[in-house]
């Protein structure tokens, strides 16, 4: 990937770990032509190499539409190929048997409706993705004698009736779903955990018997451990210890990561778009802990980013306009160049959040936000701030970020290998990929709201044919257009994207 360079102070605006969500301002009418910037494919400089489910997304299982044919279809047409269980802290208080969460005071009472995973899975597999569910980590802890743990046994069963008895091939199971939100890192508890102890190290022992038990069923399926994103809080280190006392236990990392709030400093499109940059130093952080403390294991260890999106909190703006396209694109394909296994948008569908319609944080005047990429259609009409209905569009209608999320899976699929690529300019982001077919895939993003930018295309290691495919989408457009496209340049308008796909000569 090449990013090319924000003021100082944006990007020193970008460095906190956790805050509010951010919001935008309208964007203007392009006003100007910037001068032209050239970019350089190099096609012989290899970053990373796509894994044939490298691309998910979560589905919400109080979605009722979750396992329905359309959205499968749709997602699979998106490029799709891992589908992630995952309902938040209620995954922490899962009973698969009844198929039901057990009441806590930190996901609220009543617990809502799950709906059931076996129909999930058993549409997931009709789609040809993969799977990965968290088991429950939090309320099977008080559940034996004196209060044991039993959740080893009811994951190890779950395991059985999944993989053995019903054969969905589940492959990744994560022990608990951020677990590291249990009130050990800080003192507001986001996540249900009702072991007595609930340090890192007693999270890593408990994961090596979940392993253990779960193996004995199915030794081909792979456990995860729930690391932060995030080297500490508070001076705490939470992966460290995770790793050291999980040992050879673990198969996969899951790292959840969002554009944390910087405050309202932050509160811009443009500190969405350069909060990217703290990806590939995120993941070193990550890559150097599962080194140091997994020896020769670390090797056989990979990464997931089972949960991104704009924001973890209030999604506003970014959630429903052409900086979600532009920044899920960006966001997906950053993390796969710096090695990440999979990355999973969160999530396919979910209900709409109140927003403060006609503010600075819902410029389109909708007075929602949502984190899906599909919409959850009128059942999920609110009341805004100022007192008026809201509605989301007709099920299943695609956000900018299924769009997005589409550009980067056309780029990333499976076999091809994310290539290096450098140049200078302003606001403009390329990525750029070699398909197993030979085919050279390059995207580029103007994250101008004002002004288009010319971009001059040089290669190494490459002869591309003069003319290609051109997909383009950005502001005012309904869905990605198709048309020929040059080789050699691209004229991007603001707030937009290209993607070329090119043929070698």
């Amino acid at each position: 990937m090449n990013r090319f360079t924000r003021a100082a102070a944006l990007l020193a605006a970008t460095m906190a770990t956790v805050g509010t969500a951010w919001s935008t301002a309208p964007v203007a009418d392009a006003t100007s032509t910037a001068a032209s910037g050239s970019v350089t494919v190099h096609a012989d400089q290899t970053l990373a190499s796509v894994g044939e489910d490298a691309l998910g997304v979560d589905d919400w299982q109080t979605d009722s539409e979750a396992g329905a044919s359309a959205a499968g279809r749709l997602l699979r047409a998106d490029g799709v190929r891992l589908r992630e269980l995952s309902t938040g802290p209620w995954d922490d208080t899962y009973r698969w048997r009844t198929n039901s969460f057990d009441p806590d005071p930190i996901t609220g009472d009543p617990s809502p409706k799950a709906e059931p995973w076996q129909s999930w899975a058993a549409h997931v597999q009709k789609t040809g993705a993969q799977m990965m569910v968290h088991v429950n980590y939090g309320s099977t802890a008080d559940d034996g004698p004196a209060g044991t743990d039993i959740g080893p046994q009811e994951a190890a069963a779950w395991v059985r009736q999944a993989n053995i008895v019903d054969h969905d091939h589940i492959k990744y199971w994560a022990i608990g779903e951020e677990v590291w939100g249990n009130g050990y890192m800080y003192p507001h508890a986001t996540e249900p955990d009702h072991h007595a102890v609930k340090t890192p190290a007693e999270y890593g022992r408990n994961v090596v018997r979940f392993a253990k038990a779960m193996k004995a069923v199915d030794p081909s399926i792979k456990i995860g451990v729930e690391l932060a994103p995030f080297a500490s809080i508070g001076g705490k280190d939470w992966n460290d210890p995770v790793l050291a006392a999980a040992g050879d236990s673990v198969d996969f990392a899951d790292v959840h990561w969002y554009n944390y709030g910087q405050g309202a400093a932050g509160n811009t499109d443009a500190a969405l778009f350069a909060s990217t940059g703290r990806i590939a130093p995120t993941m070193a952080a990550v890559h150097q802990q599962i080194t140091a403390n997994l020896g020769a294991h670390a090797r056989q260890v990979q990464t997931v980013i089972g949960e991104t999106n704009t924001t973890s909190a209030d999604p506003g703006v970014q959630s429903t306009t052409i900086p979600s396209a532009l920044y899920a694109a960006d966001d997906v394909t950053t993390w796969l160049e710096q090695g990440a296994a999979d990355v999973s948008w969160f999530d396919s569908r979910h209900k709409a959040q109140q927003d403060h319609a006609g503010s600075p944080d819902d410029p389109d005047g909708l007075g929602y936000g949502t984190w899906g990429m599909l919409s959850d259609g009128p059942r999920s009409c609110q009341t805004n701030t100022q007192g008026q209905q809201v509605c989301e569009p007709p099920l299943n209608t695609p956000y900018p970020s299924y769009y997005g999320y589409g550009m980067a899976a056309r780029l990333a699929a499976p076999g091809a290998r994310l290539v290096s690529t450098t140049g200078a300019g302003a606001m403009i982001v390329t990525h750029a990929a070699v398909q197993r077919s030979g085919t050279l895939v390059v995207l580029i993003e103007n994250e101008d709201p004002q002004a288009s930018h010319e971009v001059r295309l040089d290669y190494t290691g490459y002869r591309p044919a003069r003319t290609g495919t051109a997909y383009t989408y950005g502001a005012g457009a309904t869905t990605p257009t198709r048309s020929p496209g040059s080789a050699r340049s691209v004229r991007l308008a603001p707030y937009s994207m290209t993607e070329l796909v090119l043929a070698r000569r």
